[in-house]
């Protein structure tokens, strides 16, 4: 039978690459207040359970968490470092080191899947060159768990993060994200507090065929989430408050 060699030959050596005794873990955190248990999986939470050093964009958040998931957690075996994440790349050697001398390690975002809209991709970077295995664990993201909901093309899409914040910028951003939505789905997000004001621009300015997702309190108690044109927005005016929320364009 015929064999690639040299295809072996790389797989080899990237599988020993891979064995190294070094790990970080991509820890999924919650995207509501809701159990836990609803939106990451038991197994998942037994491994976060067994590690001891955390590299996180917030610590107050983490310990929230890890508590949640651990009431009797002994916090003196606990490591949490804090990203700067406007200055990340000025904690290399910090971040490498912790890598390499704890060999266990988690990545923690705010909310949701770590690297996504956060600046946790920087470290597993670090961990790639320097030959320490990344492992990713399943959990929620709002991204994906509102493109599903939605309705609009899974095929191809992208997520924008935020709009710019001023409204005659913002405006000029929905009309050249609508122009491309035929063939891809456009996501994004807003600051709650600016939810009113990223819906009022939505449907002034979109055609009224456009589809227009909106969701609220993903995975939460109040979760909203409704996908119709916008011509039937603007017949059904919503108010959502300030509630973190993802919105999407399509056809």
């Amino acid at each position: 039978m015929y064999k690639n060699t040299e295809y072996c030959t790389s797989f080899s050596i990237i599988f020993m690459h891979n064995t190294s005794k070094d790990v970080l873990f991509l820890i999924p955190m919650p995207i509501s207040e809701i159990d836990v248990n609803w939106s990451i999986p038991l197994n998942v939470i037994n491994q976060i359970s067994k590690i001891q050093c955390f590299i996180v964009e917030n610590s107050k958040v983490s310990r929230h968490f890890l508590k949640k998931i651990n009431p009797n957690i002994l916090w003196d075996n606990i490591v949490i470092f804090e990203m700067d994440k406007h200055q990340i790349q000025s904690q290399n050697k910090e971040i490498l080191h912790i890598l390499q001398q704890h060999h266990c390690v988690g990545l923690m975002s705010d909310a949701g899947l770590p690297c996504i809209a956060d600046p946790g991709n920087h470290v597993v970077r670090i961990a790639h060159e320097n030959g320490i295995q990344v492992r990713p664990l399943t959990g929620p993201s709002s991204i994906i768990l509102a493109l599903i909901a939605s309705g609009l093309n899974g095929q191809s899409f992208k997520f924008h993060g935020y709009l710019p914040s001023k409204p005659e910028e913002r405006k000029k951003s929905i009309i050249a994200l609508e122009k491309i939505c035929k063939e891809t789905t456009q996501l994004f997000i807003e600051a709650p507090y600016r939810n009113h004001a990223m819906i009022s621009d939505l449907i002034q300015t979109l055609n009224s065929e456009t589809k227009l997702l909106i969701a609220s309190d993903i995975c939460g108690d109040n979760e909203f989430i409704l996908c119709k044109s916008v011509k039937w927005w603007r017949e059904n005016p919503i108010e959502l408050g300030k509630i973190p929320c993802m919105f999407a364009i399509g056809v």
